[in-house]
């Protein structure tokens, strides 16, 4: 699953020839173009908006934006409702290399799954679904099972009960933070 993860939100480090522009483009713009995008769709994007959405860290997403600028990809301007912080948007070319990008993708997609015959895909479909479905609806009760359970095995090595004042007193006091 992890490799999975990373092929499909962070693919490996390549430039892609794209045909009309004269060079390459280097897969890593593209997807912060793309993150760009689809974070457009709901007004002003700033640099922190984009590394909340890529899991990156804002000095990241920050060299990606120039670099992806300095390639005329995106653009950086004032903020319409606040001067102090700058927005970022996709450019024409910026949104064409994502069209021409994702196209590849599925191109890929498609090369890839060829190995598996329509009734395999079609079974691979509905058990990734059904994967998502049970991921989705599970984490939150799994989370609170799991830690009922590492609260019960530290009450069996330490004699205290969850739930116990002193147990409360204890989860208190190493939440806060030092005074």
């Amino acid at each position: 699953m992890q490799g999975m993860r990373r092929l499909v939100t962070r693919p490996p480090s390549a430039s892609v020839p794209m045909p009309g522009l004269g060079r390459p483009v280097d897969l890593s713009k593209v997807l912060a173009c793309e993150a760009l995008s689809e974070l457009s769709r709901g007004g002003p994007v700033t640099i922190t908006d984009l590394s909340t959405a890529m899991h990156l860290e804002r000095s990241t997403v920050s060299r990606l934006v120039g670099e992806a600028e300095a390639e005329g990809l995106v653009e950086r301007s004032i903020h319409p409702d606040d001067r102090r912080m700058v927005t970022v948007t996709v450019t024409p070319l910026g949104q064409q290399v994502v069209d021409f990008v994702q196209g590849l993708r599925i191109g890929y997609l498609g090369h890839a799954t060829g190995v598996f015959s329509d009734g395999e895909l079609a079974t691979l479909a509905d058990l990734l679904g059904r994967l998502a479905e049970s991921m989705l609806g599970s984490f939150e009760p799994w989370l609170q099972a799991v830690t009922q359970t590492a609260q019960a095995r530290q009450a069996q090595t330490t004699g205290i009960s969850p739930g116990s004042e002193e147990t409360t007193s204890r989860t208190t006091a190493l939440a806060s933070p030092a005074s």
